[in-house]
């Protein structure tokens, strides 16, 4: 039988580190602001790489990953309590004249403890994704974005709740790291839902 207790002291650090993470200075590369609807208070995301893919019906695949989760992707020991996953799937690609009135893009942002990865906070929503394209990469602008809290961890707390998502980032085109990043989060996510307690 799984052990459900709760640790308190987990609770309080893995709050504080997590919101420590929240205001920390984003890389030049990615400009993301997260504004907590509840406590109209904004944070800098603090992711420091970015990938995305394409496939031939232009849909588009973006992930971000901060440091944590590019040790842990490495395979590199992490002393981080825990690590952040973005992914934004792209469904349709706008015209520049667009204004940003629809949503185009589900968003999914993962924030998952190192030690037991089965632990983990998962915001989802939609926002309006447009893009430009460079050599090798791609500038994508969010905006519109709407995350609201869609699973409860056991011990980790949820320290935004609600939230308006908006920025900009240089994602690198490598379909591998799209690819292996996927992958790893569908285990990972696989396996928070068959240990979750029912709460009902």
């Amino acid at each position: 039988m799984l052990d459900r207790r709760i640790n308190p002291t987990r609770i309080v650090s893995c709050f504080v580190v997590f919101a420590a993470i929240l205001s920390g200075c984003a890389s030049q590369d990615q400009e993301l602001k997260l504004t907590s609807v509840g406590q109209q208070q904004s944070f800098r995301e603090d992711f420091t790489r970015a990938y995305c893919r394409r496939d031939s019906k232009g849909e588009m695949d973006v992930v971000l990953l901060d440091s944590a989760a590019e040790q842990t992707l490495a395979g590199q020991p992490c002393a981080a309590p825990v690590r952040q996953i973005m992914h934004i799937h792209v469904l349709w690609t706008p015209s520049r004249e667009m204004k940003a009135v629809a949503s185009n893009a589900s968003i999914k942002w993962y924030v998952i403890d190192t030690q037991k990865p089965t632990e983990q906070l998962e915001y989802s929503g939609t926002g309006f994704v447009s893009f430009s394209d460079d050599e090798g990469s791609s500038t994508v602008s969010i905006r519109n974005a709407l995350l609201k809290p869609s699973n409860n961890s056991a011990h980790l707390a949820d320290p935004v709740g609600t939230s308006r998502l908006e920025g900009s980032i240089v994602a690198r085109t490598d379909n591998s790291q799209v690819r292996r990043v996927l992958d790893d989060l569908h285990v990972g996510v696989a396996a928070s839902t068959l240990t979750t307690p029912d709460r009902n």
